[in-house]
């Protein structure tokens, strides 16, 4: 954190701090998808959702700095009341369990002696590897989940 102190005539002094701004910041938005009656999907802010709502989460990273950076990590969760729709942006997305170990999907486990796809609800995490993102822009990757159960 930055402070400035700033001498005010002879009388006083005031002080102002004025936070530093991250060289990335990070903004995540929940948005409902549905169709309207022309059939085109309409994004909706969520407020409260329901079994089998499609919600899209949306996270944009802003490179505050005055240089390009390079090989940006971007990591969003899949909340654990969802399953991932295997709809994502970027495309060349990879995907965890336990939000620790990343591959390339579709994810794959040995079960006995066969080697068999991770089925979506078990995906916990993507990540995604941002060449780079030019000074003073934004850059945003993106999924899509469907609502299985309300928590309480």
């Amino acid at each position: 954190m930055l402070i400035t102190v700033a001498i005010v005539g002879i009388t006083g002094v005031s002080v102002a701090v004025t936070p530093q701004k991250e060289p990335v910041s990070v903004a995540l938005t929940a948005n409902k998808l549905t169709q309207n009656a022309q059939g085109i999907t309409v994004a909706q802010p969520v407020t409260k959702v329901k079994p089998n709502d499609v919600i899209e989460y949306r996270a944009v990273y802003t490179n505050n700095t005055g240089k390009a950076i390079k090989n940006l990590t971007a990591t969003l969760p899949i909340p654990p009341a969802t399953q991932f729709l295997a709809k994502s942006t970027p495309s060349a997305t990879l995907a965890s369990t336990d939000g620790v170990n990343f591959a390339a999907m579709p994810l794959k486990r040995k079960v006995g002696n066969q080697i068999v796809n991770v089925p979506l609800q078990d995906y916990r995490a993507l990540r995604w590897t941002i060449a780079e993102v030019p000074a003073g822009k934004s850059v945003s990757v993106s999924a899509q989940t469907r609502v299985n159960s309300v928590t309480p």
